[in-house]
């Protein structure tokens, strides 16, 4: 990625690429990650600076973009990448000795030897501030949405607050994607890393306490999302729902805490036995069971209406709308009625957002451009269901948003007003309007990535794509 040479200096030059993970295993690690590099003999041999000498060290994110010095030190370097900016301390040490303890022989140790004979003897984070972090989607404890947050993060983890202003804490690390707060007990939570893989934690946010839980889900080679559809249920404890080919759920929070703890645990866990108790519900959403037209890929929404225990609305990457009025019957018994037609777009369902005061109601939104699809155009749909015929009705009020992708809905139903996620942040269709207007003043003209509204706390949060996390009092 980045290549920089201090001014003055030809024969220094820094390098920051990929992270190298097969070298930080728990034995036998000949580097440091190696995520950024450092040589001063024009490329002869390099160390590695990602980590430094404090115990435990502080250490670089794994993706790095962007290298500058210091202009009156060129040994003080700033890096900037996924996790921010970071800045060394000018001053290096030998720690190859520590290559002796890693259980390394041959070319290994001496690779080892060489990347660790001069790393930073101390890299300070300079984020403090610094708002620019990649939320994917946050979720609100429905017992204090003003306070209690968290949200999935694009490799930086999952963060938690329990103060406003919000102040962010990283409870667990990796890439972060969906979360869940139990709607009964807020001490249990959920959040995924990439893909079909994630944790619960029975202790709130507790970083000791995420067990793992997504065996079933890898087992079963279905397709899936980088960043799966999670949710939890609104109305009962513990039941949660994740999106792959089909919709799957678990009704214990993906196993009982003391098998989890005992197996699951990501820091103590003996992984002796399966992680996880996910279970399909109906049938696959995505294949010829209902057609052939939008067929592939994954499910990619998933919202269940917060007015009673059954009725849940979910979609597909390439335009399937479903819903089901039996969602927490026996997994084999749940049933699915498809909903778009052909005069609907095949374009990604970005978002659901089902009125709290009628099941049979929601909002849909569509990603991508009409362009792709000029036969069947529109981003903002007010679907009603009528479930006498087992049909929907359908009414672009996409109006003046213009051509752009619509990335997250949420639904106002004390003021009936309605919002969007888009590139250039927030839209607010009020009541009875038809021109989308900004939702307020004060957002950067930012990618904002999801919506979440707590109609009780009467607030709406965006998760924006490089600009941190951001709310609105309404």
């Amino acid at each position: 990625m980045p290549v920089a040479s201090p001014p003055g200096r030809p024969n220094d030059v820094w390098i920051g690429g990929q992270f190298q993970y097969g070298e930080v295993t728990p034995t036998g690690a000949p580097s440091n990650g190696r995520a950024v590099q450092r040589s001063t003999n024009a490329g002869v041999s390099f160390t590695d600076m990602t980590n430094d000498t404090q115990s435990p060290p502080q250490g670089m994110h794994p993706d790095q973009h962007a290298i500058a010095f210091d202009p009156n030190n060129p040994d003080i370097a700033f890096l900037g990448s996924d996790g921010g900016l970071v800045r060394t301390s000018g001053s290096f040490a030998d720690t190859s000795s520590d290559c002796a303890t890693r259980g390394l022989s041959g070319a290994n140790l001496t690779d080892c030897q060489i990347w660790l004979k001069a790393i930073p003897t101390h890299i300070f984070s300079l984020n403090n501030g610094l708002g620019t972090i990649q939320f994917q989607s946050l979720t609100v404890n429905p017992q204090d949405p003003k306070h209690d947050v968290i949200g999935g993060t694009q490799d930086n983890g999952t963060f938690n607050t329990t103060s406003d202003p919000l102040t962010w804490t990283q409870n667990v690390g990796g890439d972060g994607g969906q979360s869940v707060i139990d709607a009964g007990n807020p001490n249990i939570r959920m959040h995924t890393y990439y893909g079909p893989q994630g944790d619960v934690n029975f202790k709130k946010n507790d970083p000791s306490g995420w067990d793992y839980w997504g065996d079933p889900l890898a087992a079963s080679g279905e397709a899936a999302s980088f960043y799966v559809p999670l949710i939890g249920d609104p109305k009962i404890s513990q039941t949660m729902f994740v999106g792959l080919e089909h919709v799957w759920r678990t009704q214990d929070s993906g196993g009982s805490q003391a098998y989890l703890d005992q197996h699951c645990n990501e820091y103590t866990g003996d992984f002796a036995a399966t992680c996880g108790d996910w279970v399909p519900l109906g049938s696959n959403l995505v294949d010829s069971t209902y057609g052939t037209d939008k067929s592939g890929s994954y499910v990619v929404a998933i919202t269940r209406a917060p007015s009673d225990n059954q009725t849940m609305w979910t979609a597909t990457r390439r335009g399937r709308l479903f819903i089901s009025l039996n969602a927490n019957d026996a997994a084999s018994a749940v049933s699915f009625t498809r909903l778009d037609t052909a005069a609907q777009p095949t374009r990604f369902i970005s978002g659901i957002a089902v009125d709290p005061k009628d099941k049979y109601h929601a909002y849909v939104t569509y990603s991508g451009y009409n362009a792709y699809t000029p036969t069947t155009t529109g981003h903002v749909f007010d679907v009603h269901y009528n479930p006498t015929t087992k049909t929907a009705t359908w009414k672009d009020i996409s109006y003046d948003l213009g051509d752009q992708p619509i990335t997250g809905v949420a639904y106002d139903s004390v003021t009936g007003d309605l919002y969007v996620a888009t590139d250039f942040g927030v839209g607010r269709l009020k009541a009875g309007h038809n021109h989308w207007r900004p939702a307020a003043a004060g957002l950067p003209i930012v990618a904002v990535y999801s919506l979440t509204i707590s109609n009780s706390g009467r607030v709406l949060y965006a998760a924006t794509h490089g600009r941190s996390a951001w709310k609105l009092d309404l």
